[in-house]
C-alpha cells in the first residue's frame, strides 16, 4: 500500500497531492481488483484536489450479497470519516444544503456495484446518505446472464481455444439449467431466482434513486464498450434506459475496442477528458 494512504476500516484514504479543494471521491473497485490498479484512478483525483476513498471488492462480497448477510457495521470507520468531512446528511434531508460538501462516486464493474450496495445499506441503517454530486459507472452494471457469467468464470484462462470451449460449455450448461429451472418455476418450485442474483440486486443502487435501503443522487456517466465480455454493451444500455426512465440525468460514452475496465488504458486521454468535462458540468 502507498504510504501516503491511511486506513479507516476497509477504506484506503489518500489526501490530495496539492491544495485540498474540499472535494472527495469514493472509488468502488472491480471484483478482486488490486489496490495498485485502482489507485491509478485515485491518482487522477488526488492530483485535482480530491480526497480519495478506495473500497476494494473481493469474492466474499458476492456470497454476502447473495445471502443478504452483509455486516452493516463494516463501514463504521469510513462513515465516521465521511461525516467528519461533512459529506453525509440525514435521509430525511432531500438534498444537501449549499454549505455541505459533496462527493463523486466512481464505480467499476459489477463488483463495484456490489460494494456500493453494501456501503449504502450501512449508511441507511444509520439514517444517513451520501451527499453525492455525480456518479461515474465504468463497465457496469451488467446482467446475471449466461454469456457474461461464462466470461467471468473463464477470465483466468489465457489459452484462447481452451477459453472458447470452456465458455461455450458453461453457456450450454446454463441454458440447460435455466430450462430445468423454468419447468420447476411453472409448477411453483423454482430452483433459483436470478432476480436475487448479487448482480441483479446490486445494480439498482448504481442506476436508481428509488431503493428502499439507500440511494445515490446525481447525474450518471456510463463508460462502456462494444467488446466488453463481462458487462456487455446491450446489458449496460438496458441499464441506461432504466436510469433515464426515472428522469435521472444521463451521459454516456461507448468506447470502441477496449476490454472490461480497460477504457482508461486504451483510451486514456479521451477517458479522463470525458470525466473532467462531466464533473465540471455537474459538481
Amino acid at each position: 500500500m502507498d504510504s501516503a494512504y491511511e486506513r479507516a476500516g476497509p477504506a484506503f484514504i489518500g489526501r490530495p497531492f496539492s491544495e485540498d479543494a474540499g472535494k472527495a471521491v469514493i472509488l468502488c473497485g472491480w471484483m478482486d481488483g488490486h489496490f495498485k490498479h485502482v489507485e491509478k484512478y485515485a491518482h487522477f483525483y488526488r492530483t485535482n484536489g480530491y480526497t480519495a476513498y478506495i473500497l476494494l471488492s473481493a469474492y466474499p462480497d458476492i456470497a454476502q450479497a447473495s445471502n443478504q448477510k452483509e455486516d452493516i457495521q463494516h463501514f463504521n470507520d469510513v462513515i465516521n470519516h465521511l461525516e467528519e468531512r461533512n459529506l453525509l446528511r440525514s435521509i430525511t434531508t432531500a438534498q444537501p444544503t449549499e454549505s455541505k460538501a459533496t462527493a463523486v462516486v466512481h464505480v467499476f464493474s459489477n463488483g463495484g456495484c456490489i460494494k456500493l450496495r453494501h456501503l449504502l445499506h450501512s449508511l441507511h441503517a444509520q439514517n444517513k446518505s451520501l451527499n453525492s454530486a455525480a456518479v461515474i459507472l465504468d463497465s457496469c452494471p451488467g446482467r446475471a446472464s449466461a454469456k457474461s457469467g461464462a466470461s467471468f468464470l473463464t477470465v483466468g484462462l489465457k489459452n484462447g481455444p481452451v477459453r472458447t470451449v470452456a465458455k461455450s460449455s458453461i453457456i450450454w450448461f446454463a441454458f440447460f439449467a435455466r430450462s430445468v429451472n423454468w419447468f420447476f418455476k411453472r409448477i411453483g418450485f423454482p430452483l433459483y431466482d436470478l432476480s436475487k442474483h448479487p448482480i441483479e440486486v446490486s445494480a439498482p443502487y448504481a442506476v436508481s434513486e428509488l431503493n428502499e435501503k439507500g440511494n445515490l443522487t446525481g447525474p450518471r456517466l456510463f463508460l462502456y464498450s462494444d467488446v466488453d465480455e463481462l458487462c456487455a454493451m446491450d446489458e449496460v444500455q438496458g441499464r441506461i434506459e432504466a436510469c433515464k426512465a426515472e428522469g435521472i440525468v444521463v451521459e454516456e460514452k461507448l468506447f470502441i475496442g477496449s476490454p472490461h475496465v480497460k477504457h482508461a488504458v486504451v483510451h486514456k486521454e479521451e477517458y479522463w477528458s470525458l470525466v473532467s468535462q462531466f464533473l465540471s458540468r455537474h459538481e
